[in-house]
């Protein structure tokens, strides 16, 4: 029915408490961080590479890139925004022993693009030809709980920050079923982003742990990272329909539920269901 992600930036120290609070209550986030920005001696206030993998990747986070030198590509030149956006990716993937495909807008993003640098359209095919398969942009907090309809263009619910966020979360967790909003049949994304340095500058992190409390513990919910939700979404619309939407086939690896004359259907990976039954 609802889904729930978080989106942090920059790779800071204040991380490291931001993950054990998503841990404590079942939550899942993804972190975009800037591979020539690692802490050292000199650069205490990130986290070193060694903590991005050890205390983020490994307790079940997702790792995104955030350019690696953290530029704008609207501020930059078509090869600039290639090279920032590449770098970060192998920088990541030769540390995480993984796929990287996730991406945080760094800087102003898309938001401001200016005269003689690349345009929105060349970074969205930038992006696709690095494979990345979303980026996260920022400018419109709002309660729609919407999914993307533009994956390089993916806007958040709201920052932590947002003076409507506790009307935000409630208004998501009041929706039911069987309400006019259903979210069953069109389903909801709640995605909260920010910093997590801005919580030891604010010194307001009882804001995250309410945030967190309030977003926990739903059984109408999952709890995931924006690139699970991303790959469930390219799933569903990968389904294979027969010409009377009688019959579907699911092409992916991953198992699809979905909402069909008043009933709910799995199609399992590889698998081909009548609607009638749910067998064949």
């Amino acid at each position: 029915m609802k889904a729930v992600t978080f989106s942090y930036d920059d790779g800071c120290r204040a991380d490291l408490k931001l993950v054990a609070l998503l841990d404590k209550y079942g939550l899942k986030g993804t972190f975009n961080v800037n591979t020539l920005m690692f802490g050292n001696d000199r650069n205490a206030w990130r986290l070193t590479a060694e903590e991005v993998k050890q205390e983020i990747y490994d307790k079940g986070h997702e790792v995104a890139t955030h350019g690696a030198n953290h530029r704008a590509p609207g501020k930059q030149r078509t090869i600039e925004v290639i090279r920032d956006t590449l770098d970060c990716r192998l920088g990541l993937e030769k540390l995480l022993g993984t796929i990287v495909r996730g991406m945080a807008y760094p800087d102003s993003g898309i938001r401001n693009i200016q005269v003689g640098c690349a345009d929105y359209e060349k970074i969205r095919e930038c992006l696709c030809d690095l494979d990345i398969a979303y980026s996260r942009t920022l400018g419109g907090d709002n309660d729609s709980f919407e999914l993307p309809t533009d994956f390089y263009a993916w806007m958040p619910t709201a920052h932590h920050n947002n003076e409507h966020i506790f009307e935000f979360i409630d208004k998501f967790n009041l929706l039911k079923e069987d309400d006019k909003y259903s979210a069953a049949k069109i389903p909801k994304l709640f995605y909260l982003w920010g910093h997590a340095y801005e919580f030891d500058n604010n010194g307001n992190w009882n804001r995250m742990e309410e945030i967190c409390e309030k977003l926990s513990g739903k059984d109408d919910v999952w709890y995931a990272t924006n690139i699970e939700i991303h790959d469930y979404v390219k799933a569903y619309e990968s389904l294979i329909w027969s010409a009377d939407a009688r019959m579907v086939y699911n092409p992916t690896l991953i198992d699809v539920w979905f909402w069909s004359d008043g009933r709910i259907f799995c199609v399992k990976s590889g698998e081909r269901i009548g609607i009638e039954d749910g067998t064949f």
